[in-house]
Parts: structure tokens; sequence; C-alpha cells
């Protein structure tokens, strides 16, 4: 009796532990498509004050796209923005940006602090 519980309970811990992920794999950096880095002119703003983010990416016939969750992007199809907060925007904000092409699309964020 100890066996076959054994082996009903070891079935269903095998069966349970083998879902599989429906979920699309990143495509590996190379040189179809990456983005290495996104950097700021600066990190920590004021309210108002423009800064720049530029996206460092590599590959053939990119198209950029940027977001933001809080604050205002100017030139949202190149590889650089011009970003600025509002007073409604005092803290720590999210710039995404997802470059795509023929090979996938790939994305990273940066954070950029407003203060009042």
């Amino acid at each position: 009796m100890k066996t076959i519980l054994y082996f009903l309970f070891l079935s269903l811990f095998l069966v349970t532990s083998c879902k599989k992920n429906n979920e699309e794999p990143e495509p590996d950096a190379s040189d179809n498509l990456a983005l290495d880095s996104l950097t700021a002119t600066k990190r920590s703003v004021v309210i108002w004050e423009e800064i720049y983010i530029k996206a460092y990416a590599r590959g053939k016939n990119l198209k950029y796209t940027w977001s933001a969750n809080h604050g205002s992007l100017w030139a949202k199809d190149s590889l650089a923005v011009k970003y600025w907060g509002c007073s409604s925007c005092i803290g720590l904000n999210t710039i995404e940006c997802k470059v795509s092409n023929e090979y996938g699309t790939v994305s990273d964020t940066i954070m950029i602090r407003v203060n009042p």
C-alpha cells in the first residue's frame, strides 16, 4: 500500500511540475537586434526641466517606441527623446523604450526622479 501511495504522490508531483510556459521568449541580443542601454543627460530633475534620453541599439531597420508612466516625451519614434515632468509627476518615473525590426522586439527602462 505504501508503494502505491508513493508512486501516486510521485506521479502527481511530476505532472504538476511539468507545466509549459506559454510566453514567448525574449530574443537573444545579437547584431540583428539588441538594445544595449538607455542613457539620460540627468537622472534627477526639477519640475519642467528638460532632459534627453537616448537608446543605444543595434540592428537594421530599427523602429523605436517610447512611453512614460508620468511626464511628457517629444520625438517618440526616434532613438532619442526629450523628457520633462510637471507638478503631478513628482517622484520616480519610468520611461520605456521598445526597439523592433523583423527579428522581434526588445525593451528596456530607465528611471527619472522629478523633484519639486
